[in-house]
């Protein structure tokens, strides 16, 4: 293969985050030659979550509706009718018919209600250790699991929460006995209603003689009745894939096929062995081979793990009574742990093992209630593992005990349920190996140090990844994301795959790649993490400020902060140090601090110009008499032997302390009680693979496989991933203001910021590579080294030499950074918002009906919004329960200074807000519903609902938009819009198409065409077909005599013709807001751009029109 052109002049720095991809190429002179900034919506498994959710929820109705339909059958078949009026009191039935006689009809309303509610058949969600704690859910489960081992029944339980509360439905707030909060839930598991059922069918036999035993155990059979798990969705009708019920044809019989079960579909096979299953991750095996594999990742202290640290470590796991990896390791290698790389790190940085959890929690509770655990063989403890991921209900797991081959006691079956019923986490997944290679490769995970990946090359089982690539022209994006298991990040790299193959193409090979990869896993954790930063950063200095009122009478304003530098900091780490200097011992005078700017001084705990570490938790406050004394030293080189009045030990003591009483982390006491020799090589590198280097799994992943491939071609390109922490020390020193809101060109800066980060750290580096010996790795001149690397020169080869002529170039290039934005031309997109809506002809017009919560911030604002607007009309209620809303609207004014009146009425009186009664017993007000808006286009669902077909009473609202097409004709000068709706789409055998018919009705009501025209009059009247716009596709169109470029979002407002939603393309709000409404019915003109990878941008020529839109 031809060796490609290599630009040995040029970086490329990628800034890849959860919804984008910052890039930039820069050359050696620090000139940035292009940059852009590459937009996508966010990859989120909650979305794959909401779909099963919906799917899920769709079959539970299906199939209660099946239990309905086949109770009423049982209920014929004994000779009744079923009755004619519905009725309200089902609940009331249920608690009278435990002890006295029920009607029929009353019979049938509690027999049916049970039915429609019946519980659930585990409650290890609930009480899984892992998960809940001791959470207020878990302790509402827990009084109903209280309840009813006093022999209660769940309808008494529901009854007396409906009286006391108002409400038993859903989850209920209220105070325990010693004024806790707890969540009542209206969770009861299946065997208390079958106990419940049994014994209203009891009571009820005495008066009616339908209430045979055999119609009691069908009645039962029907309220117990569910799918075993291995069948799966569908039936002999509804056939799926997704079941045992499949769609797959038997070429010699032409029918159906029909497998035993769906074990392989919920397990899956072997990733190496195609033919076997793959194993539990709560399988022995899987957990040995796991820990295993993490200890082969890591290098301690610059060194590998021997054959018989890890054996030691192993059995260590084993025996502790709480396993601590780090603490283990270092009592088996019987030394102190100084550097550790290669580890698993979770999102605060911190280092995580596989430590046989699922083995352990085992064990334990076997000695706990006198059970032998070790006589049970590492292949029962493997079917174990097996039977208990793949079951989730004591019955079947019961059952799968009794057909295995497991010689366990009754006493053990229980335990191993219990154990499972409590730490159900800990049983929800497959390993992607099977126990055969698994057992094959332990042995040599014990011998060599090689980890799982590398084993399996040697073996042939994989092959190297630069074999692999020396197929590929280009980087190929599914062999890099393989071994990537976040779909957040996966979406990210495909897409930075892409970005460098199309600068590859353009510049060649480049001397460097440098990556910064994202520090979260989605933007919910990321909003969190930056929220809860500035929350606590917040409330920690406002705790400063007051203990500095209270306890010194001194205020501090405003100005205290505009007049001195870094006060905030300083005042932080003044208060964790408790107001001492750790140099000297000596008291910081709090009104020194304040008014004298140069007596004290933010210094580096183990010098910057050494560790490269500007972190909190490397910062301390001292005197700066005690700093310049330091000088580049850690405080054990400073205070030990040097006979100084406050000596290391005393400095010890004290950070100790402060440890102890939580002023600081054990993070900030290690790097204070640092006692390596910092002139060290190893310690050099040490510090440059924890602050420089990142080195998380999805990080070593992607620069590994980059760095694969461009050996594959025998190039020198070097492929860094470094910390962001690095990164931002640049943007703070060439300050540099990041807006989000602003523009997206900061994810393009932080590109620049990367490689000019890269720059300086190998410029340094150098400087310090001079000093040191090559052969050796020795310093060659101590004094020097002292000399020369010192903060002073780390900052001006990073950052002062060229400050103000780099802060230029990036200022500049922000100004020319291009956008691109992905695309969304699926079909196969959800066709609404999934909430079911009811609606109420009011004057006319059929009305939107939503609801609202009165005790929730957000419904109380908007009752409240309402209300003084004049809006109570459009509340149902005022309409039609008057006496119950003047009773409402009396609390709200009398308690109308509260911050929820209706909240505020509760808490002083005990009672609620009820629907009017006689008595006052009525029901408790908790959620009102109230006219929205007039209905639009949505999808009528009332026909499912027992409602007539097509009345719009019951709807699914807000239809997703798919495409909207353009057309233009010349001979009027007339532009027009074509609004397309998922819902407008058909799919069939595997192909997705616009419905003909419906296509035409949307052309006519645009205007497009008239009624008596068709698609094929199109040309006969002089209308063509432009091109179809997608969402994030480029727009140019001209209004008012101005051409504008925007963003594509969708057709809107179909009442009024050629309006369209757009965006900005290079911000995420236009005019301030998050879209643009635009009517284009007088534009001169339209145009589509295309956009490539790089944000280049074309103008789009004419589309050929298709019904046909996707295929699968």
């Amino acid at each position: 293969m031809k060796k490609k052109e290599e630009h040995m002049g040029i970086r490329i720095g990628l800034d890849i985050g959860i919804a984008s991809v910052g890039w930039a190429v820069v050359d050696d002179d620090y000139n940035i030659i292009e940059s852009g900034a590459n937009i996508f919506n966010e990859a989120k498994a909650a979305s794959n979550v909401d779909r099963r959710t919906f799917r899920q929820t769709k079959r539970l109705l299906r199939r209660q509706k099946t239990r309905l339909r086949d109770f009423d059958i049982l209920w014929i078949n004994a000779g009744l009718d079923i009755p004619k009026e519905k009725v309200n009191k089902q609940l009331q039935f249920r608690v009278q018919g435990m002890t006295m006689e029920l009607s029929e009809n009353e019979l049938y309303a509690a027999l049916k209600n049970m039915l429609k509610h019946r519980g659930i058949s585990y409650l290890e969600d609930a009480l899984d250790e892992e998960q809940s704690g001791k959470s207020t859910y878990e302790k509402g489960l827990q009084v109903n699991q209280k309840a009813l081992k006093c022999d209660k029944m769940p309808c008494e339980i529901q009854y007396e929460r409906l009286m006391k509360y108002g409400s038993y439905r859903g989850h209920i707030e209220v105070k325990d006995e010693s004024g806790e909060e707890m969540i009542l839930s209206n969770i009861f598991t299946l065997d208390a209603y079958c106990k419940e059922a049994k014994k209203i069918l009891e009571c009820q036999k005495q008066y009616h003689s339908f209430i045979t035993e055999a119609f009691e155990d069908d009645y039962l059979a029907l309220l117990r009745r569910k799918r075993k798990y291995y069948e799966g969705p569908g039936n002999e009708q509804s056939r799926t894939d997704y079941g045992k019920y499949t769609t797959k044809l038997n070429p010699e019989t032409g029918e159906y096929v029909t497998e035993e079960n769906i074990f392989e579909k919920l397990i899956g096979k072997c990733s190496v062995y195609p033919k076997e299953m793959r194993a539990s991750a709560a399988s022995y095996t899987a957990q040995i081979y796991n820990m295993l594999n993490d200890l082969n990742n890591l290098t301690i202290n610059g060194r590998k793990l021997e054959y018989e640290e890890k054996k030691s470590i192993v059995e260590e796991v084993q025996k502790a009574s709480s396993v601590n990896m780090l603490k283990i390791i270092k009592k088996v290698i019987n030394e102190d742990i100084t550097t550790i790389e290669g580890a698993r790190k979770d999102k605060n940085d911190k280092e995580i093992f596989h430590k046989m959890e699922t083995y352990n929690k085992m064990r334990h509770y076997f000695e706990k209630n006198g059970l032998e655990f070790k006589k049970i063989s590492t292949d029962d403890l493997d079917e174990i593992g097996n039977i208990l991921t793949l079951n989730t209900e004591k019955e079947a797991i019961l059952e799968a005990f009794n057909k295995s081959q497991l010689e366990l006691s009754q006493e053990e079956k229980e335990a191993f349920i219990e154990i499972r019923k409590k730490n159900g986490s800990l049983f929800n997944k497959w390993h992607s190996f099977s126990l055969k290679i698994m057992k094959e490769l332990i042995p040599e995970l014990y011998l060599q140090s090689k980890n799982q990946m590398q084993l399996l090359t040697d073996m042939g089982v994989f092959k190297k990844k630069t074999e692999i690539f020396q197929n590929y022209d280009k980087i190929p994006t599914d062999v890099i994301i393989e071994d990537i298991y976040n779909p957040v990040v996966k979406r990210s790299i495909r897409i930075t795959v892409k970005i460098v193959n199309a600068l590859i193409k353009k510049y060649g090979y480049p001397r460097e790649v440098v990556i910064e990869m994202p520090r979260d896993r989605n933007s919910d954790e990321e909003k969190k993490r930056i929220q809860d930063e500035q929350k606590k950063n917040d409330t920690e200095l406002k705790k400063i400020i007051e203990k500095v009122e209270s306890e010194y009478g001194i205020k501090i304003t405003d100005t205290h902060f505009r007049n001195h530098k870094n006060l905030r900091m300083k005042l932080r780490l003044w208060h964790e140090q408790d107001g001492r200097c750790l140099y000297s011992g000596k008291v910081i005078d709090i009104s020194e601090l304040l008014n004298d700017c140069s007596k004290f001084e933010i210094d580096h705990v183990i010098p910057k110009s050494i560790s490269f570490d500007d972190s909190r938790s490397n910062k301390v406050l001292v005197y700066s008499t005690e700093n310049q004394k330091k000088t580049n030293q850690t405080p054990y080189q400073y205070l030990e032997g040097n006979g100084k009045e406050w000596s290391f030990d005393e400095y010890m003591n004290q950070v100790i302390e402060l440890k102890d009483r939580k002023l600081i982390s054990k993070a900030k006491m290690n790097k204070l009680l640092f006692r390596e020799d910092i002139t060290k090589i190893e310690v050099l590198k040490g510090f440059i693979a924890r602050n420089i280097n990142d080195t998380r799994y999805a990080s070593r992943v992607v620069l590994n496989s980059f760095q694969k491939y461009f050996e594959s071609k025998q190039s020198d390109t070097k492929v860094k991933v470094i910390r962001g922490s690095f990164t931002h020390q640049m943007r703070k020193k060439l300050q540099l203001s990041k807006n989000r809101d602003e523009s997206y060109a900061h994810h393009a800066v932080d590109a620049m910021l990367i490689c000019y980060s890269q720059m300086g750290y190998e410029a340094y580096r150098q400087l310090q590579e001079d000093l040191i010996d090559p052969d050796s790795e020795k310093i060659r001149d101590l004094g020097l080294w002292k000399e020369t690397i010192t903060e002073a020169k780390y900052d001006e080869v990073l950052y002062t030499a060229k400050w103000l002529e780099n802060r230029g170039k990036i200022q500049e290039a922000e100004k020319k950074v291009k956008f691109w934005h992905k695309v969304d031309s699926k079909a196969n997109r959800a066709l609404c918002n999934q909430t079911i809506r009811g609606t109420r002809v009011i004057d006319g017009s059929i009305q939107k009906i939503n609801k609202i919560n009165i005790y929730s911030v957000d419904g109380y604002k908007t009752f409240k919004n309402m209300i003084q607007k004049g809006k109570e009309k459009d509340f149902l209620m005022y309409r039609n329960d008057r006496r119950s809303w003047d009773d409402l609207m009396k609390v709200y004014r009398e308690y109308s200074d509260a911050k929820n009146a209706f909240a505020a009425y509760q808490e002083e009186t005990g009672d609620y807000v009820r629907k009017y009664a006689k008595k006052h017993n009525g029901s408790k007000i908790t959620n009102l519903k109230y006219c929205a808006k007039e209905l639009g286009s949505c999808i009528d669902i009332s026909h499912k609902y027992g409602l007539e077909k097509d009345s719009r009473k019951v709807i699914l609202e807000s239809l997703s938009p798919y495409r909207s097409d353009v057309y233009y004709n010349a001979g009027l000068k007339q532009y027009y819009i074509v609004g397309i709706k998922n819902s407008d789409l058909c799919f069939l055998k595997g192909e997705y198409f616009i419905d003909s018919k419906r296509y035409l009705q949307i052309l006519r009501e645009e205007g497009v065409l008239t009624e008596q025209h068709t698609l094929n009059d199109l040309a006969a009247i002089g209308t063509e077909f432009q091109f179809s716009l997608y969402e994030n596709d480029y727009l140019e169109y001209e209004k008012n005599g101005e051409i504008k470029t925007e963003r594509f979002l969708s057709r809107t407002k179909p009442k009024q013709k050629n309006y369209i939603e757009t965006k900005s393309i290079d911000a995420p709000k236009i005019k301030n807001k998050k879209q643009n409404l635009v009517g284009l019915a007088k534009s001169k003109s339209i145009k589509k751009i295309r956009v490539d990878i790089l944000g280049n941008r074309y103008y789009a020529s004419k589309e050929k029109f298709s019904l046909m839109v996707d295929k699968f």
